[in-house]
């Protein structure tokens, strides 16, 4: 109660200051036109310090060309209003404590734009078509380290714990610097890392594209960020570089090293730490794709291949007792000519992470205790990521790009676990391997001969294997009906697993341009894809032999291949403000599974409907539909019938007829982003129905149960939305948001037809300040509500959060960071409470103008051990308490390049 106490009245103090500075302050008020009189949207408005040389105050002019300004009374500013086309306007005035009327400002053709003449222009906020630009140090404070400092200062951006970038209210696809792309155009590695000190401006692309002779029949709907970096960074070597150290052999070392000119750029990021920093994780090395998608799902068609990350527990700072991470990841792009391009990166990690918690396990539709499972697992990995582009271009009408993707590691993941239930103990160990690996390779063309016309080619190819292998040692006997074991405690099993997968795509494409508000696209694909699987179950005995089951149903030896035509017919047209563009997909599917001397399969053929609607009221403020039915493929993984064993007390057997499932999804999103005055809107409705849904029949004994793949009967639906709001005033930002999720699932236990309803809800407000530059705090307030029913139990959980950030610079070179987070969580369904907190701090050196800095850090000061979380599936609920990094301490040294 005492640090919540600290931290209302920490709020109430900068509240108070602040507010004796707004009685200050005076409201200037104005509006922008044209010569002939007509109201100018989105001129930039700046009041200009005269005595401190800084801007004051910043406005962009709405529809009616009106602008507001918030100055200090009885000061000289200079006012200066610019618009692209237009000569800029610049006065001297005084802030008034009155204004009687709006002040009227007109601005004039400038005639140095026509003809051969270009006059650039450095506005704040620069929009032209789907393209916004920042100037970076309008927004900025001036003591920004990283890009996701940066990009935090601008008015409407977001920017996440994991690095990832939301646009007003949209997440950006891939991010450039300097129109190449940085690694794969990943946000995380560059808010992370590119330094706020190279940043110059900031663009906003919407419906980016990066073909040109796409550009006239542009349907993408991406968002890219493009990092213009300041002209004194480029042609020479930039970055920083960090060692720490501290108590009980903590240590990091960090290097970021970027180099920049017309025809190359390099960026090179070391990380080694053992302090929980991820500069790479885990779930970034599955993440990454190459930029490889699939050409069939644009056409509503999905083949599921299973991934090969199941079962690897995904490491995280909040989830974690020990994480040890290295990383060495080298990007470049190069470009001779103007007609030729060569890019890629390397990405090389080490993880050895170690894993803890204590979970209570309700499973549905089972009488009975509650299991009580204790767990610690250490996942040791070896991973690299190779991607090598080549784009040629040898004018604006043809373009062709090759790419090659690799991806391989070496896993490993040891867990031992306890299990405690119906007054039995099983201790439980087992060890997962796998050293999957795949390469991709793609062939792009792009052909453009006239304005009406544009062709496009693609073919892909992809080679994956996987290997995952699972070794299971248990003291009560496992799977006792099912497995013939015949060794005693402790009982070792051991499942070995191979599937290899090749895939090949190709897709052709036609456009033509009917005219300015009509075009009409062709599209004819194939994907064909062959997979293989073998697995075996052999029981190893106390005297190293081993016992292999000849049981056809504890092996599988399956060949599958799946084929998919298709045909494709899209139209767009524009009426107004408002854009349509529907589309058909003609399929014909062919599947074929042959496994222990029999073969399954079918034939089929699907009309596939989709439509895009998309209604732009303005720049910047937009409402989009989107509905289609895709079909959902599973893979050999669910088809294959043989036993697999999946943990301690799961088996999974695949169903060989398998069908299809049918989804009808729906999505609508508004976007409304005001410059005047910095309001950023935004909000969604999703919407799923699945038919035929793929889900599990569950078979228990006991606490042991087995999974088999069917098609449901009944429909399975996911209804979703969001919401926020984000208001920034002259020395404030406040925002609220939320998001709601129900889902509905069914699927079948021990003969029982089940229903499994998820309700979550979660709501954030945040509150942020800045006090002359010198004083930044940040209040947070979370709370989230997740409720589990199933048909013979339910669960209710809540968690509440006040969050709370100091950013102190004193003394001149001085800067003291500090976070603090104080969590109650409540299991309302039996009464239960449990808190937990987590406080970190930060105090630096560094003096002005000097590329060195000094820092000490303070993680988890309260040295809090675990934190809460919870979860449910299709047939059990959990409640978590995960182990986290103990309390430590580091000094560190910084250098910048």
């Amino acid at each position: 109660m005492k640090r919540i106490a600290f931290i209302f009245l920490l709020t109430f103090l900068c509240g108070a200051i602040q507010q004796a500075q707004a009685q200050q302050k005076v409201v200037y008020l104005g509006e922008v036109r044209d010569s002939l009189g007509l109201p100018l949207e989105f001129a930039n408005v700046m009041a200009m310090d005269t005595t401190k040389k800084t801007i004051a105050s910043f406005g962009v002019t709405n529809k009616q060309g009106q602008f507001r300004l918030l100055l200090e009374g009885g000061k000289v500013y200079q006012l200066k209003v610019s618009f692209i086309g237009f000569v800029p306007f610049e006065r001297y005035f005084t802030a008034k404590d009155t204004q009687a009327l709006p002040v009227s400002i007109q601005l004039n053709n400038d005639e140095r734009s026509l003809g051969s003449f270009e006059v650039v222009t450095e506005m704040p906020i620069l929009i032209q078509g789907d393209t916004i630009t920042y100037k970076a140090d309008v927004f900025t404070q001036g003591n920004e380290r990283k890009l996701e400092d940066v990009l935090k200062d601008l008015p409407g951006f977001e920017v996440d714990e994991d690095g990832q970038v939301k646009v007003q209210g949209k997440k950006v696809d891939k991010l450039l610097v300097d129109g190449k792309e940085f690694f794969e155009g990943d946000t995380k590695l560059a808010t992370k890392n590119l330094p706020a000190k190279a940043v110059d401006k900031v663009q906003v692309l919407q419906n980016f594209n990066d073909v040109g002779p796409l550009s006239g029949v542009n349907n993408s709907e991406q968002l890219a960020l493009n990092i213009q970096l300041k002209e004194d960074m480029k042609n020479m070597v930039f970055g920083d570089l960090e060692l720490a150290v501290g108590p009980e052999e903590r240590y990091k070392a960090h290097a970021n090293v970027f180099y920049y000119d017309k025809k190359t750029n390099i960026n090179f990021i070391g990380d080694a730490n053992n302090v929980g920093d991820l500069a790479f994780s885990m779930s970034d090395y599955f993440r990454f794709s190459g930029g490889l998608a699939s050409l069939a799902g644009r056409s509503g068609s999905n083949f599921r291949i299973s991934s090969d990350q199941l079962g690897i527990p995904m490491a995280e700072r909040n989830s974690a007792k020990e994480l040890n991470n290295q990383l060495g990841a080298l990007n470049f792009n190069y470009t001779p000519n103007s007609k030729i391009r060569f890019s890629g990166f390397a990405i090389g990690s080490k993880v050895d992470n170690t894993l803890g918690s204590i979970s209570e396990r309700q499973y549905v539709l089972q009488s009975g205790e509650t299991e009580t499972l204790t767990s610690e697992s250490n996942v040791q990995s070896t991973s690299g990521l190779f991607k090598l582009g080549i784009t040629y271009s040898p004018n604006a009408s043809l373009q062709l790009d090759y790419n090659v993707f690799s991806r391989l590691s070496n896993i490993e993941n040891s867990d031992l676990q306890n299990s405690f239930f119906n007054n039995t103990s099983n201790d439980i160990n087992s060890m997962s391997t796998q050293q999957p690996f795949s390469i991709e390779q793609q062939l792009r063309t792009f052909y453009a001969p006239d304005e009406k016309n544009v062709f496009s080619a693609e073919v892909t190819y992809k080679s994956q294997k996987q290997d995952p292998n699972y070794d299971l040692s248990t003291t009560q006997r496992p799977f006792s009906a099912i497995i013939p074991m015949t060794g005693n405690s402790p009982y070792n099993l051991l499942q070995l697993k191979n599937i290899n997968t090749e895939q090949a795509e190709a897709a052709i494409n036609y456009y033509r341009i009917l005219n300015n508000t009509n075009h009409i696209n062709f599209k004819l694909g194939v994907n064909q894809t062959s997979q293989d699987l073998s697995s075996s179950i052999m029981e190893k005995l106390d005297n190293g032999s081993t016992n292999e089951f000849n049981d056809p149903d504890l092996n599988n030896l399956v060949d599958y291949t799946f084929s998919d035509y298709y045909f494709g017919l899209y139209y767009k047209v524009k009426f107004g403000k408002l854009v349509l563009n529907p589309g058909l997909n003609l399929h014909q599917y062919n599947i074929e599974n042959q496994q222990n001397g029999s073969a399954e399969g079918f034939d089929k053929t699907l009309l596939l409907p989709s439509i895009n609607a998309k209604y732009n009221f303005r720049n910047s403020h937009s409402l989009n539909l989107n509905y289609d039915v895709s079909a959902s493929f599973t893979d050999i993984q669910n088809a294959a019938k043989g036993i697999i064993v999946r943990s301690y007390n799961s088996l999974f057997a695949g169903n060989p007829v398998l069908d299809n499932s049918w989804y009808h999804n729906l999505r609508l999103n508004y976007f409304n982003f005001n410059m005047y005055n910095f309001l950023n809107v935004s909000g969604g409705v999703s919407y799923q129905k699945r038919y035929d849904d793929i889900t599990n029949i569950i078979d228990f004994s006991g606490l042991e149960r087995v999974n088999t793949p069917t098609n449901i009967d009944l429909a399975n639906e996911n209804l979703s939305g969001n919401a926020s709001i984000d208001k920034r005033f002259d020395h404030y930002r406040v925002s609220l948001s939320g998001n709601w999720s129900r889902s509905v699932t069914n699927n079948q236990i021990s003969d029982l037809a089940n229903e499994n309803v998820s309700f979550q809800q979660g709501y954030k407000a945040g509150l942020s300040t800045t006090v002359l530059k010198a004083l930044e705090f940040n209040f947070g307030y979370e709370v989230s509500f997740n409720n589990y029913t199933a048909n013979s139990t339910s669960s209710k959980f809540e968690n509440h959060k006040p969050t709370a950030r100091l950013i102190l610079r004193f003394l001149k070179d001085f800067r003291f960071d500090s976070d603090y987070e104080f969590n109650t969580y409540k299991n309302t369904s039996n009464g239960t409470t449990s808190t937990y907190d987590l406080l970190n701090a930060k105090l630096s050196y560094r003096k002005e103008g000097s590329k060195w800095e000094f820092k000490t850090t303070a993680m988890n000061l309260l040295n809090t051990t675990g934190i809460r979380r919870d979860s449910f599936s299709e047939s059990l609920i959990s409640t978590y308490e995960y182990f986290i990094q103990k309390r430590y301490f580091l000094f560190s040294v910084n250098y910048d390049l």
